[in-house]
């Protein structure tokens, strides 16, 4: 999928390559920069297609997991660890309109990949008080790589309640891959440590398939920007089911210590996206976008070194992700 995103990309590049490469009329030769680019989306004459390109931003996120003591006392959880998500994307949208229904693809990849935040990591492995936090970790979190993935199809069936509320499916294909450094772990028998170097890789991925409704409004904002009397407001709200697929190496442990998450459950999201027409084949938009994440299922553990290879039910899988993007679209 990525190859062809890639493949769309550079069509379109080529695309405006050869229409750059026309003359254009002379008053267009001193137009608002603008104007021109409006104008050489027209000349395209690509029916149907809309094109975005912008940077998106996370905020108070974090995916987390855990599990419980699967012997006496049966501490729930045993362990639990916290990897925050507050770094940019890039990408955009890529959007076929026809006159029943409309097909959307997101694409986004990771631009930065140390985070502000820091990772933590909690135990509670005391037998005689299995509700008190023994063990406590704060790390450094770099996400090597991420890709978030939606594909949805839009329909519009000509009865007027749809030309409102639109029906949505789709699926989304999320994943995070971090790992963790320069650390320091404290215990409560007084007990602290640094943990130089890196301390933890984890990949997580999410698969999520979904059925919601998409509704379209406008705003009159002439009260507040003259030049643009309407804004385009579309909220978006969805259910998806999920299944999750964690994996967890502790570098700093003897062996090859492994740890796999395999669940389900759901998610619920709500996005908002508002859209200003700044030129006629040019659109800014703003989009506020929310979900959570909650799955349950089984847990792992493996180390080759101790020939240890046993699972369990139990574990937990969440993750709540606020971001806002800035882009601007093309409409062709």
């Amino acid at each position: 999928m990525i190859s062809r995103i890639g493949a769309a990309i550079l069509a379109t590049i080529l695309i405006f390559i050869y229409s750059c490469a026309q003359p254009f009329p002379a008053a267009a030769q001193y137009a608002d920069p603008l104007d021109m680019a409006s104008d050489l989306v027209s000349r395209v004459r690509a029916a149907n297609w809309q094109y975005s390109i912008g940077v998106k931003k996370f905020f108070n996120s974090y995916t987390s997991y855990q599990f419980p003591n699967p012997f006496p006392p049966e501490q729930n959880p045993l362990s639990r660890l916290e990897f925050p998500i507050d770094q940019w994307f890039y990408g955009g949208d890529y959007i076929y309109n026809s006159s029943f229904w409309t097909a959307q693809l997101d694409a986004w990849g990771n631009i930065n990949q140390e985070g502000r935040a820091n990772m933590q990591d909690s135990d509670w492995d005391q037998e005689d008080q299995p509700s008190q936090k023994s063990v406590f970790s704060e790390s450094k979190s770099k996400l090597k790589r991420s890709w978030l993935i939606d594909f949805r199809i839009l329909f519009k069936p000509d009865v007027s309640l749809f030309r409102i509320v639109q029906p949505v499916v789709g699926t989304r294909y999320q994943t995070f891959s971090f790992v963790t450094h320069d650390g320091y772990q404290g215990s409560l028998d007084g007990y602290n440590t640094a943990l130089p170097g890196e301390g933890i890789e984890f990949d997580q991925t999410f698969y999520q398939y979904y059925l919601g409704a998409l509704i379209n409004t406008k705003v009159n904002t002439a009260g507040i920007f003259r030049s643009l009397p309407t804004t385009d407001l579309t909220v978006t709200l969805d259910y998806a089911v999920v299944t999750a697929k964690n994996q967890d190496l502790h570098l700093l442990r003897e062996g090859e210590r492994i740890t796999n998450e395999n669940t389900s459950g759901h998610c619920w999201h709500a996005e908002a996206t508002a859209s200003l027409m700044i030129r006629q084949n040019i659109k800014a938009l703003i989009d506020v976008d929310f979900k959570r994440i909650i799955t349950n299922g089984g847990h792992q553990l493996t180390n080759s070194f101790f020939s240890v290879d046993f699972s369990f039910s139990g574990s937990r899988v969440w993750s709540d992700q606020l971001s806002v993007a800035a882009s601007a679209e093309l409409i062709f």
